[in-house]
């Protein structure tokens, strides 16, 4: 195998796909590589953990066809130190030679047989935008848990909800729910249960553009639809059985689903709220910022003392000392103490989009609801710290 490929490119599909490359010890020591596959002037790069699977296509000058095996970190490392310009790659036998300008590198491949098998995924049958899956992306993949101990709460519900999808996350403490409308292909289908690790993946791809706002579209994927040049319009999602892969330009991310039965998250969400705290996002997130510079540990929460014409903030710690904040909002309702993690509270407020935002309570003991002022496709739900 030998072909030719400009620096920048290389080192994008190389780390893409490297990210499924788990870094943990394994009984195949090529699952620390990718596989890369040279066909005429198409270059394939795969990577994978056998729970996750990245699959990065991209155009390459092909000299010879081939394929290799070749540790995947230490790759992409090498292609990424080296000068701007074209890099030559080629693989003879168990070595693969990287070269470029003046510089040259000789690496060990692992066997090609020893790579896993993978099934091609199926084409995509249902389609989501892709400036609104990476939008949900980002508010609601942070409301997922990272205790093992608890697998299913380590996923992303993805579900049919009206004319388009519902994902939800949730680590027990605080919830996320994200709709996106124009997705009605889903509607046929059932819900499953994503890997927040593989959403992740997702939502880092540069195709999804997750930097970009919503587009506006005229529906599919047609001329009528306004999207920023190199941003895809659409991802695809073809689900199997125990898996699903999402294709977002040249790029394929499967991963196997979650199995259980996903909590009634319904039911936590309080029927209505009688206290509405209208306030700036970017006075609200500064103050909380400063306030929290004196927590030392999860179990110190921040006050906030809800009346009319303003909030006021509020951390005491034992061992440092205490910050206090008045931040000036519109209140309506009944004057209330409520303390939450302000962590938790910190990214809530961070997910909504927008200027300003609504933080709406029932009492001191009762969830919360933090979302944009003037839509509902967002909401982020926040479990109160009890304090004496």
């Amino acid at each position: 195998m030998k072909f030719r490929c400009e620096r920048d490119s290389l080192v994008e599909v190389l780390t893409t796909a490297g990210r499924a490359v788990s870094s943990r010890t394994s009984t195949s020591m090529a699952l620390g590589g990718v596989r890369i596959e040279a066909v005429g002037n198409h270059l394939s790069v795969i990577g994978t953990d056998l729970d996750l699977t990245v699959h990065v296509s991209t155009e390459a000058i092909g000299i010879s066809d081939g394929v290799c095996v070749a540790p995947a970190k230490l790759l992409a490392d090498i292609v990424r130190a080296l000068e701007p310009g074209a890099v030559t790659i080629e693989s003879e036998g168990d070595k693969v030679e990287i070269g470029a300008a003046r510089s040259r590198f000789s690496l060990r491949t692992f066997p090609v047989d020893d790579f896993p098998s993978l099934p091609e995924p199926p084409q995509p049958a249902t389609f989501l935008p892709a400036a609104s899956l990476a939008s949900a992306l980002r508010q609601v993949v942070r409301a997922a848990s990272n205790d093992d101990a608890r697998p299913l709460l380590t996923g992303v519900l993805i579900a049919p909800e009206g004319n388009g999808v519902r994902l939800v996350a949730t680590d027990s403490y605080r919830l996320a729910l994200r709709d996106i409308e124009g997705s009605d292909t889903f509607a046929d289908t059932s819900q499953i249960l994503v890997p927040a690790r593989a959403l992740v993946e997702l939502q880092r791809l540069s195709a999804l553009g997750s930097g970009a706002k919503e587009t506006t579209s005229s529906g599919g994927t047609g001329d009528g639809e306004k999207h920023q040049a190199g941003v895809v319009p659409t991802v695809g999602l073809s689900i199997g059985d125990h898996d699903v892969t999402f294709t977002a330009g040249e790029v394929k991310v499967s991963t196997r689903l979650l199995d259980g039965n996903y909590p009634d998250y319904r039911q936590l969400i309080p029927a209505e709220y009688p206290n509405r705290l209208h306030v700036g996002k970017d006075s609200l997130l500064d103050a909380l910022r400063r306030v929290r510079l004196l927590v030392r540990d999860n179990t110190t929460p921040v006050r906030l003392s809800m009346r009319q014409g303003g909030v006021d903030l509020t951390v005491v710690s034992q061992e440092v000392g205490d910050a206090s904040e008045t931040v000036d909002a519109d209140f309506e309702g009944e004057e209330l103490t409520i303390a939450f993690n302000p962590a938790y509270l910190i990214d809530g407020v961070e997910a909504v989009s927008g200027d300003e935002v609504l933080l709406e309570t029932v009492d001191a003991s009762k969830p919360a609801t933090v979302r944009a002022a003037e839509q509902t496709d967002f909401r982020y739900l926040l479990m109160p710290v009890r304090v004496s």
